[in-house]
């Protein structure tokens, strides 16, 4: 299982991966990375919170930690109540990217147009109201 550190590491690199897909033209790869960007901030968060090294999500916690559901995830990362009250801009990007999903790996080509890709990028991104930059504040 990943560490902390490695989640860290890959959720900056996912960022950079959706931002360079966006750049040529390849919005529904560009979407689907974003969600990992969220995905693994809030796998850091958790190792943090629980206070140990490696994500856990083998053995006996599977069924609770490997799991892709942001909501599910907020509440294991001890976010969920920030979020609640968090600032309005970053409560609306959350808004945006709970819809995310693995399973969007399966859609046609297409299925996801530049300014829809664009709101979601800027969604994780976006200084300081971004949820990868209000996560990183946590982890």
């Amino acid at each position: 299982m990943p560490t902390r550190n490695e989640l860290k590491e890959l959720a900056r690199l996912r960022l950079k991966e959706a931002e360079n897909l966006f750049d040529a033209g390849l919005y529904d790869g560009s979407a689907y990375l974003c969600g990992y960007v969220i995905e693994f901030a809030l796998k850091a968060r958790i190792c943090r919170l629980l206070q140990i090294d490696e994500y856990p999500a083998s053995g006996k916690f599977k069924t609770a930690y490997a799991v892709h559901d942001f909501k599910q995830l907020l509440l294991l990362s001890g976010l969920k109540s920030k979020m609640d009250s968090a600032d309005v801009e970053v409560y609306t990007n959350w808004s945006l990217l709970i819809t995310w999903s693995p399973e969007m790996r399966y859609r046609p080509k297409g299925s996801v147009l530049k300014d829809e890709v664009e709101l979601l990028l800027n969604a994780v991104r976006k200084k300081p109201n971004g949820v990868f930059r209000w996560i990183m504040k946590y982890w």
